[in-house]
């Protein structure tokens, strides 16, 4: 794409016409004294376009929906400086640096089209840019609700908003208490049933928390709720429980463990 930024309403040079009107919009193309910047076609380098002046400086700031920030395909803001002084290219914001996120949700980036929509503010040199398909996981559904953040005179994120984003109806606090005494034999039968059961959750910020107590002669806290953010993480975190082993099966004291749980599982395989 090649972006001529010095466009300023002027004398009647040039003029487009509305078709269902006479109105008119008049420009004066500065053939002179311009920059051309470039961009790849490929990330839509140039869909949306706003001048913006920050720290005494002029900027145009440039949207590209389909630019990849690693491995992903987020979108991002491509800053550009109007400094004719400068040999400065434009430089990517590259997403504030991964910033551009919610907390206590599972969310989905890639393909979120950054960029896509851009407002600048000059009254607090401020600028708004949204990515449309920004996705949270809730349970098997992926929820496309959109996500805007306020980028300040500094160029550093200044908040993230996500006005549609609900939470998610699938939110549980489960914790499993297992019996580890030594009348359970083998133990790797218990991992393998745990494991399975810990793979039909769907585990992760804002959904399912999970969390792990062994009794046998004494309580152990294997891990807590949300200690491990995801199925994966859980499950090697269940492959790691050893057998604790006792002569007792203190079962009802391990249920009385402190805290408030939505919901316990007892797993007392014989």
């Amino acid at each position: 794409a090649v972006l001529r930024p010095l466009l300023r309403p002027a004398s009647p040079l040039l003029c487009s016409s509305l078709s269902t009107g006479h109105l008119c919009s008049c420009y004066n193309f500065d053939t002179k004294n311009f920059k051309i910047f470039h961009g790849s076609k490929d990330t839509q380098f140039g869909y949306t376009v706003q001048q913006h002046e920050a720290a005494g400086k002029k900027w145009l700031l440039v949207g590209a929906p389909l630019e990849s920030t690693g491995k992903i395909q987020t979108g991002d803001v491509f800053r550009c400086p109007l400094d004719f002084r400068s040999n400065k290219l434009l430089s990517p914001l590259w997403c504030f640096n991964g910033k551009l996120s919610l907390d206590h949700v599972s969310e989905r980036k890639d393909g979120m089209r950054l960029g896509m929509s851009l407002t600048a503010n000059p009254r607090d040199s401020s600028f708004v840019t949204c990515g449309p398909l920004w996705s949270h996981e809730c349970g098997s559904s992926l929820y496309s609700t959109g996500i805007c953040t306020k980028v300040g005179r500094n160029f550093r994120l200044s908040h993230t908003i996500a006005p549609a984003l609900q939470r998610c109806e699938t939110f549980m606090d489960i914790v499993i208490v297992l019996d580890g005494s030594n009348s359970i034999y083998p133990w790797s039968e218990v991992q393998d049933f745990l494991i399975n059961v810990l793979q039909k959750f769907y585990i992760g910020p804002g959904q399912t928390q999970v969390g792990v107590v062994q009794y046998g002669s004494s309580v152990v806290h294997e891990f807590s709720l949300g200690e491990y953010p995801t199925v994966a993480e859980v499950v090697d975190a269940a492959r790691s429980i050893d057998q604790r082993g006792g002569e007792e099966t203190r079962t009802a004291l391990a249920s009385t463990w402190p805290g408030r749980w939505h919901c316990a599982i007892v797993l007392a395989m014989q």
